[in-house]
This record gives structure tokens, C-alpha cells and sequence, in this order.
């Protein structure tokens, strides 16, 4: 081996490896512009909850069954199943692994349940109202919330999978 091959063929690796870091320069930035950032509750989150209560919870609200229901359930039950609902939609917002969404808490608590919550029970009170089915289905306050609670387990399960699902 002569010293002018050994010359040329580090000058020919210098080369390759000055190559290769300008390759791994930019593959390093197109990694990080394409990188998905943790999406952020949003207006565009809050329209697709209600969008989704919406859709879940009004072919319930016309059910004869779900009337009936709500006047034969005690409060304690109504309780309980509110709570159990809470606990799913908790336990789907928090550990689901669906979509890319960041954690973001209000008291220790999840801000997409607080909205999904709010959203769900407020809409279910408002359309039994706005419908006029306490009146025809004679609700009591008690089975007007109960109506409210029992609705409102599909309108979060609604307000969720829209939600979660982009």
C-alpha cells in the first residue's frame, strides 16, 4: 500500500462521513416536523363532544321504554348509575390509548371529562326540557333527573367516541 492510497482513501471516508452527518442532520429534522405533537382541548374538541352527545342521546330521548324507566328508578339508583358512568368515561379519557391527546387536568381531574360531563348532562336536561318531555311523559324533579342521567350514559358515550376519535 502506498502512502498517496491510503491518503486518498481517508480524504474519500471524510467525505462519506461529512455526507452522512448532513443525512442524519435532516432526517433528524424531518423526524421532528413530522413528529405528532399531544392534541390540545380545543374549540374544535368542545363542537365535536356536543356533535356527539347530540347524535347519541336523542334517539333515546324519544323512548317510551327510557320514560318509564326514569319514573320506576329510585334516586339512589340514578346515583349510582351516574356514577358508574363517571367511572367509564374516567377510566376511557384516561387510559384509552385511541387518539394522541395531551393530559391536561383541572383539580386533579381530567379537563376532556369535565367537558364531556358538562356538555352531556347539560344537553340531555335541555332537549327532555326543550322537547317538552317532562311534561309528557309527567315527570317528577326526581324523574326529571333520572331521565337526565339515563340519557346522558349515552350522550357521553357519544361526546366521547367523537371526541376520541379523529
Amino acid at each position: 500500500m502506498t502512502p498517496e492510497w491510503l491518503s486518498k482513501m481517508s480524504e474519500e471516508l471524510k467525505q462519506l462521513n461529512e455526507r452522512f452527518e448532513k443525512l442524519s442532520e435532516q432526517i433528524e429534522g424531518l423526524e421532528k416536523r413530522f413528529e405528532k405533537k399531544p392534541d390540545k382541548l380545543g374549540w374544535d374538541d368542545i363542537a365535536q363532544e356536543i356533535i356527539g352527545a347530540l347524535t347519541f342521546s336523542l334517539p333515546f330521548l324519544f323512548t317510551q321504554e327510557i320514560w318509564d324507566i326514569a319514573k320506576s328508578l329510585t334516586m339512589e339508583r340514578a346515583v349510582g348509575i351516574l356514577i358508574l358512568t363517571l367511572s367509564i368515561a374516567y377510566l376511557f379519557i384516561t387510559k384509552a390509548k385511541v387518539s394522541n391527546i395531551e393530559r391536561e387536568e383541572l383539580f386533579h381531574i381530567p379537563k376532556r371529562l369535565l367537558t364531556v360531563v358538562l356538555i352531556s348532562y347539560l344537553i340531555s336536561a335541555g332537549l327532555i326540557y326543550l322537547y317538552g318531555i317532562n311534561r309528557l311523559a309527567e315527570f317528577s324533579l326526581n324523574q326529571y333527573i333520572s331521565a337526565t342521567i339515563i340519557i346522558s350514559t349515552f350522550a357521553v358515550i357519544g361526546a366521547i367516541a367523537v371526541d376520541m376519535v379523529k
